[in-house]
């Protein structure tokens, strides 16, 4: 469980929408991008800690290939967030990313964005501009998706074998 994340706390957080399966004795069974039988869109909760906002980025602007995951936030399984591989309690989210990507990437530069406006509220100076130049990084790699220099474009969804054009 992350503690601290914002959303426990009540406060207002970046989603996006899953679609999930839960039952009450299996909890989280499915998590798909697109409709499905039996799940029901929900709104997941972006992480709030660098290395997995990071991760979600990179991801969705296609500077990585690897999949994107959700799991339960807290014990009671009220709120859920989105994650990498590795995760405890992560169920990989099937289907394809690419209908969703360009809003996953805003959404991941806005919770840098809001980090930084929290750091910069209690004034923390230094913290709210790396926070700030970090949302510039995703802002910069989305920019640079668009002109075809990410993994997704390159290969034009196919295994590349390493190789970048």
């Amino acid at each position: 469980m992350e503690i601290g994340h914002p959303a426990l706390a009540g406060e207002v957080w970046p989603v996006i929408g899953v679609r999930v399966g839960r039952e009450a004795g299996r909890g989280l069974w499915a998590a798909s991008w697109r409709p499905g039988p039996f799940v029901v869109l929900e709104d997941v909760v972006l992480p709030c800690t660098w290395p997995e906002l990071e991760g979600i980025a990179r991801i969705a602007v296609g500077a990585s290939r690897a999949r994107v995951y959700v799991r339960e936030l807290d014990a009671a399984g009220s709120f859920l967030v989105l994650c990498l591989r590795g995760a405890p309690g992560a169920l990989r989210v099937e289907g394809p990313l690419s209908p969703v990507a360009e809003l996953l990437a805003g959404r991941a530069r806005a919770a840098a964005l809001h980090v930084a406006a929290v750091h910069r509220a209690a004034g923390r100076t230094g913290q709210a501009q790396v926070w700030r130049g970090r949302a510039r990084q995703i802002l910069k790699a989305r920019r640079s998706a668009r002109r075809g220099r990410s993994v997704r474009t390159a290969s034009a969804g196919l295994p590349s074998l390493g190789h970048r054009r």
